[in-house]
């Protein structure tokens, strides 16, 4: 699988924004020169001075503000990465690089270059607390799921919560409040927000558009001679939608310094097929599996599709979905990424259909090479033919509604109206809905199912769900609407119109309304109320869970006074402020859920 031979080539050239040298004019030797010269005689001498100052403009540049050179690595470990740029995630690509704590937390984490602080983010999931500093050199740079920011920014955004009584945060800084400078601590790593496990999640962005570049692009490298590894290749019959043409798989075998089939000559039962594969790269000292940097296909030498992991915004991540063979990861949480471009796929970085044409019955052939950032590249080739024969898929069900990509859908029944934009659909889906009575005591519609969720749904769409006759509008506000994608649960409150309950998801599942009046729990985790405590360092944590879809807000009072949480789901921390006096002290606790279902309960601790 190693390939010596491609090692070293970078899969395409990467351009600096930085103007060429000009070239020196020639002179003439002073003593040849003809006497009494005049400039007037010789006009370029009048542009001489500029043009050495363009040069040396150009030096104090590259050596000043190229990111090659600027940055240094965030922590004082050896850089090493749990995960890439561009790595194919949950309903996103992984817009950053995971560096590795060894399993630690708190360790400093450092500025990479001089710039200032420009933004702060609190939030229970996704980046944690995460500092955002700008740079002189048009870059911005994000370090993510810390534990704990240096200290007069820490001291600055805990007297904003308190203010505001509020955990959560998103503050902007003008540019002398926080100045740093390279290789100043600036926080603590940990692992707060969507993080499973300690680790720094390190972004770079452009300044200007605020897209998430490649850092590995930018002076952050790690060893790696290893090409990208194949796992699988699968081909979909493009006669139909790529919903209904489950990927039919290719067996391989490494020969001659390439991948190929174990047959010469693939046969396909369809004139228009598409590709997919299952591939991953590895580093020198990592166990980690990486996302592939860039993917080229050719068919008879003309490319025909590739896709480079370089640039992404935060705006487009979801189309990751439209990127991989959604339903094989629903059903197998294997990611085959799609060497094409689904008819509602408008990823910039996706680039050409990718759609074989093989109806003329000839023997084609197709490549394919899979690049790592540090170029080293892998290839497949083969040989491929349209059989005559064709792949039929299954018949669809009556009712079936064809919903296409690129329009507006709409879908009703007797208890529902379903809505979904334009955008809402990479393929053509053949959409079936189906209602179903579901009794019981707090059960306040028809079970709705909106075919499957092994259906991606790129932006939210809205439903609307007819409530049975016992709901009251007295009741109304302890009613919800939850759905179930068979992976999780989620509810929503909704609004109200007659007896009609509309909200907005972006998965497809079971959908009903349910009459909610439980409310939530509290349970005390390291402590017992009334315990006795003799250390400064005092930490509460609690669990509190809900049956529908966990605590929406939380609130904590020591003695009176609002008092700052950690959270991570629906674990919480409470951190005893070390100026506590001695003596019994009361913490007062109220959660409520999405219905607004409230509990509150009080509990106690001495201070010895």
């Amino acid at each position: 699988m190693n390939n010596p031979a491609t090692r070293g080539q970078r899969p395409m050239p990467i351009t600096m924004d930085i103007p060429v040298r000009p070239k020196e004019q020639a002179t003439v030797p002073k003593k040849t020169r003809p006497p009494h010269t005049s400039i007037s005689a010789r006009p370029w001498l009048r542009w001489w001075p500029l043009f050495l100052l363009i040069v040396v403009g150009i030096v104090i540049y590259a050596l000043y503000y190229s990111p090659r050179s600027a940055f240094r690595d965030p922590l004082a470990l050896s850089f090493r990465l749990s995960g890439n740029f561009g790595e194919l995630r949950n309903n996103h690509f992984h817009m950053g690089l995971d560096v590795r704590t060894d399993g630690e937390e708190n360790l400093p984490v450092y500025a990479v270059a001089d710039g200032y602080v420009s933004r702060i983010i609190i939030e229970e999931y996704a980046l944690g607390k995460a500092i955002f500093i700008t740079h002189p050199n048009g870059y911005t740079t994000v370090y993510a799921h810390l534990n704990r920011f240096y200290e007069p920014l820490e001291a600055a955004v805990e007297a904003q919560q308190q203010a505001g009584q509020k955990r959560e945060q998103d503050i902007s800084f003008a540019a002398g409040r926080f100045p740093v400078t390279k290789g100043q601590e600036i926080a603590l790593s940990g692992n707060t927000g969507g993080s499973e496990a300690p680790h720094l999640h390190f972004e770079l962005r452009d300044t200007r558009t605020g897209n998430n570049l490649n850092p590995l692009l930018y002076g952050f490298e790690m060893a790696d001679d290893q090409p990208p590894v194949l796992k699988s290749l699968y081909w979909y019959n493009r006669q139909y939608s790529t919903y209904r043409s489950p990927g039919n798989s290719i067996s391989l075998q490494w020969t001659g310094g390439a991948w190929h089939a174990t047959r010469k000559v693939i046969k396909v039962r369809s004139p228009r097929i598409s590709l997919g594969i299952r591939a991953e790269d590895k580093s020198n000292d990592s166990r980690f599996q990486f996302a592939i940097y860039r993917t080229e296909l050719r068919l008879d030498d003309k490319l025909i599709h590739e896709s480079t992991l370089d640039n992404f915004s935060y705006t487009d991540s979801r189309y990751i979905n439209a990127c991989v063979d959604y339903p094989k990861w629903m059903r197998t949480g294997l990611y085959v990424q799609h060497l094409g471009v689904l008819p509602g796929n408008h990823l910039p970085a996706w680039k050409g259909s990718g759609l074989l044409d093989l109806s003329d019955g000839r023997v084609h052939r197709i490549n394919i090479r899979l690049f790592d950032v540090s170029n080293n590249i892998t290839t497949f080739e083969n040989e491929v033919q349209y059989s005559g024969a064709v792949e039929t898929p299954q018949p669809l069900l009556p009712g079936t509604k064809v919903l296409l990509p690129g329009i507006e859908n709409t879908v009703t029944g007797n208890n529902c109206k379903v809505y979904f934009s334009k955008t809402a659909f990479y393929d053509t889906v053949f959409f079936n809905l189906k209602e179903q009575s579901n009794t019981g005591s707090y059960k306040a519609s028809p079970l709705v199912s909106l075919h499957n969720a092994s259906i991606p749904v790129h932006d939210n769409y809205r439903i609307s769900l007819k409530a049975l006759p016992f709901v009251t509008e007295r009741l109304r506000k302890r009613v919800v609407m939850q759905l179930n994608n068979g992976k999780k649960k989620s509810a929503s409150k909704g609004t109200w119109k007659d007896n009609w309950l509309t909200a907005s998801f972006n998965t497809l599942g079971t959908v009903q309304l349910l009459l909610d009046t439980i409310p939530p729990t509290i349970r005390l985790v390291n402590w017992q109320s009334g315990q006795s405590f003799t250390t400064d360092d005092i930490e509460l944590k609690l669990l509190c869970s809900d049956e529908t879809d966990g605590v929406t807000s939380f609130r904590a009072e020591l003695d009176g006074q609002w008092l700052l949480f950690d959270r991570k789901g629906n674990d919480f921390t409470l951190a005893i402020p070390g100026k506590c006096r001695p003596g019994k002290h009361q913490l007062a606790v109220a959660i409520t859920d999405v219905a607004g279902n409230t509990t509150q309960q009080t509990f106690s601790f001495v201070k010895l």
